[in-house]
C-alpha cells in the first residue's frame, strides 16, 4: 500500500518512483589515470544543473573504460540527479539529441518509462521531492541519498495529457521568472550607475 501524503485530484494516482522506472542507480568513478583528453563525456555532480548539462570542466573517458562501465551509460531522456554533497537534489534532463556519456558515483540515473520524462523532471525539482531528498540523506561527513529511498519515493501521477499541460505551464512560468529576474538585475545596475553619477556630480562641486 502506497502512503498518500495528500488527497489528489480525480484521475491522479500515487506511485512509487521505483515502479515508474526501468533504472535507478548511480555510476562509479574511474581512477584518474583512466581520464582521457577526449572520448566519452563523463558527467560529475558539477556538470549537472537543473536547466541542463554543463560541459565546462567536463572529463572524458576512453571507449574501453566506457564499455567497462556499461551499467551506468547515460541515454537521451534520462534524469541525472546529484545524490551527495552541497548540490544534492540538482537534476538535469538529458536532451533528445544526446549521443553518449557516463556518470560518477555522485550522480544517479533515473530512467522513467511509464510517464512523461519532462513531467518527471518537474517532479524531482518540486519542493516535495527536494524536501524528502534532504530528509533521506545518510552518512557521516558527506550526505548521500540511498537508492532504496529514491525507489520508495511516492510520486503524484496525473493522466498523460495533464502531465504535458503541467510541463507547459511550468516552463512558461519559468520563462516569466527569468525575465523578471533579468529586469530586476538591469534596474539595479541602472540605479547603481545613477548613484555613481550623482556622487561624481556632488564631489566635483
Amino acid at each position: 500500500e502506497v502512503e498518500k501524503p495528500f488527497i489528489l485530484p480525480e484521475g491522479w494516482v500515487w506511485c512509487r518512483l521505483g515502479d515508474l522506472c526501468s533504472k535507478i542507480g548511480s555510476g562509479s568513478t574511474p581512477k584518474g589515470s583512466n581520464y582521457s583528453a577526449r572520448g566519452i563525456p563523463f558527467f560529475r555532480s558539477q556538470n549537472v544543473h537543473d536547466n541542463g548539462l554543463a560541459y565546462d570542466d567536463i572529463k572524458f573517458i576512453s571507449p574501453e573504460v566506457h564499455e567497462q562501465m556499461k551499467g551506468t551509460v547515460v541515454i537521451a531522456g534520462d534524469l541525472l540527479l546529484n545524490i551527495t554533497g552541497g548540490s544534492l537534489g540538482r537534476c538535469a534532463l538529458v536532451p533528445v539529441d544526446f549521443s553518449e556519456g557516463n556518470v560518477s558515483q555522485h550522480v544517479c540515473i533515473i530512467r522513467s518509462i511509464l510517464i512523461s520524462k519532462e513531467f518527471m523532471h518537474k517532479v524531482v525539482l518540486s519542493p516535495l521531492f527536494q524536501k524528502v531528498s534532504v530528509e533521506s540523506t545518510t552518512g557521516a561527513g558527506r550526505e548521500g541519498l540511498p537508492k532504496y529511498n529514491l525507489e520508495q519515493f511516492v510520486v503524484p501521477i496525473p493522466p498523460l495529457t495533464e502531465q504535458q499541460a503541467i510541463v507547459e505551464i511550468v516552463d512558461k512560468l519559468m520563462v516569466m521568472i527569468d525575465e523578471l529576474e533579468k529586469q530586476v538585475s538591469e534596474r539595479k545596475e541602472q540605479a547603481e550607475m545613477l548613484m555613481q553619477s550623482v556622487l561624481r556630480e556632488a564631489f566635483a562641486g
